[in-house]
């Protein structure tokens, strides 16, 4: 049986007088992709940050058992420089070293593209570029703002296994996401969140045969 890698317990925070999360608890195991899905405004970036450890709570506590490295929803790359440059810059500030960064790269077909400036990519090329330089920070958890917003289907399927690589070797990935496809697809555990509460929390095995579409709207009807 798989072990808690983040807790979180009875947490508040507010924004001045906008309660967002009150008494909210949350548990992901180890070694597994968990996302955490819900409307615009719910609080998943928000939960994303808490965790980070960029918000601090107002109240409970969150424990995350190992370190992490997370991918904002926009891409902050250096647009003049190629994506090779642009490894090697982020290597020079997180303290990663280029090693079997060929590997991920081809699984993302980005191998052929790297000499190129990033002004030329596309959103889907700037999205695995910025996947490409937080998996080479080599760090237990992975979280994932929004990864599949607005690129190609071609991009999402190989965003989609490269984040089965990751979980085969070893690491908890926690995605936040509004595409409920591409949540069916990939997610182990399925949590989702509405005004900063959690309104369910599911297993892909308890979602096989049904569609979490209707699942997400029931929930959202029933709160």
């Amino acid at each position: 049986m798989m072990n808690d890698i983040i807790s979180i317990e009875n947490i508040s925070k507010a924004f001045g007088n906008h309660v967002l999360f009150n008494n909210f608890s949350l548990s992901i195991k180890e070694n597994s992709i968990h996302a955490i899905i819900g409307p615009n405004g719910s609080g998943k970036t928000t939960l994303l940050r808490i965790l980070t450890g960029l918000y601090d709570i107002d109240n409970g506590s969150v424990v995350v058992k190992t370190n992490h490295a997370m991918l904002l929803e926009n891409d902050y790359l250096y647009e003049d420089k190629s994506g090779i440059e642009n490894l090697k810059i982020f290597g020079l500030y997180f303290g990663y070293k280029l090693v079997n960064y060929e590997t991920y790269a081809e699984i993302l077909n980005l191998k052929e593209h790297l000499e190129k400036r990033v002004s030329t990519y596309s959103k889907g090329m700037k999205r695995k570029l910025s996947l490409l330089i937080v998996i080479l920070m080599d760090r237990g958890i992975i979280y994932l703002d929004e990864v599949t917003s607005g690129v190609d289907p071609i991009s999402r399927v190989e965003i989609r296994k490269i984040i089965n690589e990751l979980k085969l070797s070893g690491k908890t990935i926690v995605i936040t996401s509004h595409d409920l496809s591409e949540v069916e697809k990939i997610a182990d555990y399925i949590s989702m969140i509405e005004n900063g509460n959690l309104i369910l929390n599911l297993s892909h095995d308890e979602i096989k045969g049904r569609s979490l579409e209707d699942i997400f709207i029931k929930a959202g009807t029933k709160k």
